[in-house]
C-alpha cells in the first residue's frame, strides 16, 4: 500500500505545482500608483483595450417556396462593441460564383453577445443538384468591423455542404 503512495504524492504535487491562475478573456487593468519621492505624478492605470471578435455559427442551407436558400448566423463573442458592420455572403457552386440576393447591410453597432442573421437567395433552383451531389456547394462569409479606436478588422468563414448531414460545416475561419 505505501509502495504506490510516493508516486501518488509525487504526481499530486507535479499537478499543483504546474496548476497557475487561469487566463480569462478579459484583461484585468493593473494599479500601478508609485509616487516617486516628493510631489511626483503619479503613474496612469495600463491595461489592454478590449475588442470586439464577430463569430459565425449555424450555417444553412434550404429549399422554402422553390428557391434554394442559404442563411448564416454571426455574433459579437467579444467583449466591447462592433462599429460599421459590414457583411458580405458569397456562394460558388463547383468553383464558380452564383449571383444571390442577400440582406447585406452596415449594421453601425453590434453590441458584445448580440447576435444577428444574414440570409439570401439564389437566383435559380440548384436545391437538387447539391442535395444530389452533382455539385459542391460553398458559402464564404465575411465581416467586416471596427473597434473603438477606428482599427479595422475581418472575419472570414467558408462553409461546405455536407451531402451526407444535409448541413453545412465549417472548414476554414480567419480572423484578424
Amino acid at each position: 500500500m505505501f509502495r504506490y503512495s510516493l508516486p501518488v504524492l509525487v504526481i499530486v504535487i507535479a499537478l499543483f505545482a504546474g496548476c497557475g491562475p487561469l487566463e480569462t478573456q478579459e484583461n484585468t487593468v493593473e494599479q500601478s500608483a508609485e509616487q516617486s519621492q516628493g510631489a511626483g505624478p503619479v503613474k496612469e492605470s495600463t491595461g489592454v483595450v478590449r475588442r470586439p471578435t464577430i463569430q459565425s455559427h449555424n450555417a444553412r442551407f434550404y429549399h422554402e417556396s422553390q428557391r434554394s436558400r442559404v442563411s448564416i448566423r454571426y455574433r459579437n463573442a467579444g467583449l466591447s462593441p462592433a462599429y460599421n458592420v459590414r457583411t458580405d455572403l458569397a456562394v460558388f457552386l463547383d468553383g464558380n460564383s452564383v449571383p444571390i440576393e442577400k440582406d447585406t447591410f452596415t449594421v453601425p453597432t453590434l453590441a458584445p453577445n448580440k447576435g444577428l442573421e444574414l440570409r439570401g437567395t439564389l437566383s435559380d433552383a440548384f436545391f437538387e443538384n447539391v442535395i444530389n451531389g452533382k455539385t459542391t456547394l460553398l458559402m464564404e462569409f465575411t465581416v467586416r468591423y471596427q473597434d473603438e479606436q477606428g482599427q479595422g478588422f475581418e472575419a472570414l468563414s467558408t462553409w461546405q455542404f455536407s451531402r451526407s448531414t444535409l448541413e453545412l460545416f465549417l472548414i476554414e475561419e480567419r480572423a484578424n
